[in-house]
């Protein structure tokens, strides 16, 4: 299920065969999350779903698409948060902390998401598709916040350096979620709490 695939989802009433993808996937992120990724087999899918391996093979040829889809889902329904923390935001320096906030609001709903989206990141390191597919993410992700910085709190900065500004917000992120999930010493709202600080001191030296 591609990313545009997925919003078509949320927007239009889905067919039998998209609801049955959809379970899938599902049903793959809670046993990825939970078994790990060798045991997440189409036998341990079909189990989760309550149906037969051959329903699993129907639909997804291997479990690379099955992951692949996983990921897209995943993003889909971290968007989907994104939009609503935005929507809810003040204009100006509020936006791009409500922005901030998004990913924590997501890892805190969702734990079984994050930890498949920890997974990905490690199939990254050795598989050259699924490199390609987080960079295609990663540069997305930079181009939102560009927006959010220009259009939403005025920042008036020469191109290179705006970017720069946004890899480095996207970096406190990423970096702080991560050190969260792996560490014992840090929750994920004083990791948040850390990260809207660092970006509010990032941007006022601006």
């Amino acid at each position: 299920m591609e990313m545009q695939s997925y919003q078509n989802f949320l927007d239009q009433k889905p067919s039998k065969g998209d609801l049955k993808k959809l379970e899938i996937i599902q049903a793959a992120i809670e046993c990825i999350s939970s078994i790990g990724f060798e045991k997440t087999t189409y036998q341990a899918i079909a189990e989760k779903v309550g149906t037969r391996r051959a329903h699993i093979a129907y639909h997804f040829k291997d479990k690379s698409d099955i992951f692949k889809a996983s990921i897209q889902y995943i993003n889909g329904n971290y968007q989907r948060i994104l939009t609503e923390q935005l929507e809810e935001a003040q204009p100006g320096i509020d936006t791009i902390i409500k922005y901030a906030s998004s990913p924590f609001v997501w890892a805190e709903q969702n734990p079984n998401e994050l930890s498949v989206m920890l997974l990905f990141y490690y199939l990254c390191t050795i598989d050259p598709e699924y490199r390609a597919l987080n960079d295609d993410l990663r540069k997305r992700g930079v181009e939102r916040i560009l927006l959010v910085l220009t259009q939403e709190c005025r920042i008036e900065l020469m191109p290179v350096e705006l970017e720069l500004k946004a890899k480095q917000i996207q970096n406190l992120i990423s970096g702080s979620i991560m050190d969260a999930v792996t560490t014992q010493h840090k929750s994920l709202k004083q990791a948040k709490d850390e990260t809207i600080k660092n970006i509010t001191n990032l941007l006022e030296k601006v």
